[in-house]
């Protein structure tokens, strides 16, 4: 295939007698060096030369699809009259995933990935971890890296685990982050005077968000421990809680993991609460330790952002909050 206009390549410092072995793709004749120089500008997959003694008005020319940096080092052997010349290689990092071939001297990032079929990103990411099951069925959990955002996207990939078991095999995107351990709520009275902000691990909201719009089911798992703690219950008899979460694009809400109604936690949609004339069992406010629990799971809304308590500033007032990480599978 020949090089598209607007290949840019840089060619380094020659190295005399040596030559990259085990990664020639063509071998020609030509007349002088900058004809092996354009010959290899001309074939994309092209990364460096070796180039023979002059003879009799040719010179023996080599095009190798590697240049001689990370596990490739050894391969530049010794050889006498030889010359091997290499190119600034963008591709030595191995920017495309999923065996895509990567091109050199392409685009304005310098590259260009060449996918297999099913990859459509710019780096041959798959878009989540559900994504990558359906096109390698046999992939095992493990570190993966996802583009959501694919062709063309203006988000960074980003690394992930991917959890290839649960949910029927699916393929789960699961994402970490610094408020997992179980946390004690205590001295705060006012509604919401304790917050807790979430930092997801290796990704921004605005990548979980894309993660969250490719994916057919996001959840979240929330947990709240209580003793003479209220949660949802309004105060001072006004439409407002002690507590809430806060979602990613800064709506307050008021409604807990389980639930789909404000005011109410998973016990107040099945009429199991402590208290059966309120929405979560915390609301109860007595002295016995009590927990309102469950998955949040309208994707429009999560990752959840922040975390915010109240009523626990008297002498025998707290709580404990948990929050699961987000996971993301199905594909939408």
């Amino acid at each position: 295939m020949p090089a598209e206009e607007g290949r840019i390549i840089v060619f380094k410092e020659p190295v005399p007698n040596k030559v990259m072995t085990g990664h020639v793709i063509r071998r020609e004749s030509v007349p002088n060096e900058g004809s092996c120089r354009v010959k290899c500008y001309m074939e994309p997959n092209c990364v460096s030369i070796n180039m023979g003694p002059l003879k009799e008005g040719t010179l023996e020319c080599e095009l190798n699809n590697a240049t001689a940096e990370n596990e490739n080092v050894f391969d530049l052997r010794n050889k006498d009259a030889h010359t091997y010349l290499a190119i600034e290689n963008p591709c030595s990092s191995s920017p495309c995933l999923n065996n895509g071939t990567c091109q050199a001297g392409f685009t304005s990032k310098g590259f260009r990935c060449i996918c297999l079929p099913l990859f459509p990103g710019t780096n041959c990411a798959a878009k989540s971890c559900s994504d990558q099951k359906r096109i390698e069925p046999g992939a095992e959990s493990g570190s993966y890296v996802i583009d959501p955002d694919g062709e063309g996207g203006l988000l960074p990939m980003y690394n992930v685990i991917c959890n290839m078991t649960d949910k029927n095999g699916t393929g789960v995107t699961v994402i970490s982050h610094d408020s997992e351990n179980r946390t004690q709520v205590k001295g705060y009275e006012a509604a919401g005077s304790y917050s807790r902000d979430i930092h997801y691990t290796g990704a921004s909201l605005s990548q979980l968000e894309s993660l969250t719009r490719v994916s057919l089911h996001c959840d979240q798992f929330i947990k709240y421990e209580c003793n003479h703690s209220l949660l949802l219950w309004p105060h001072n008899n006004k439409n407002s809680s002690f507590g809430w979460w806060v979602s990613r694009d800064d709506d307050k809400m008021t409604y807990w993991g389980g639930a789909t109604e404000n005011g109410k936690c998973a016990c107040g949609m099945n009429n199991t609460c402590a208290n059966p004339n309120r929405g979560c069992n915390c609301d109860k406010n007595d002295k016995e330790w009590r927990e309102d629990s469950g998955l949040l799971t309208d994707k429009t809304k999560l990752p959840v952002k922040q975390l915010r308590f109240g009523d626990t500033g008297g002498t025998k007032e707290q709580g404990y909050h948990t929050l699961g990480k987000l996971k993301c599978y199905g594909i939408a």
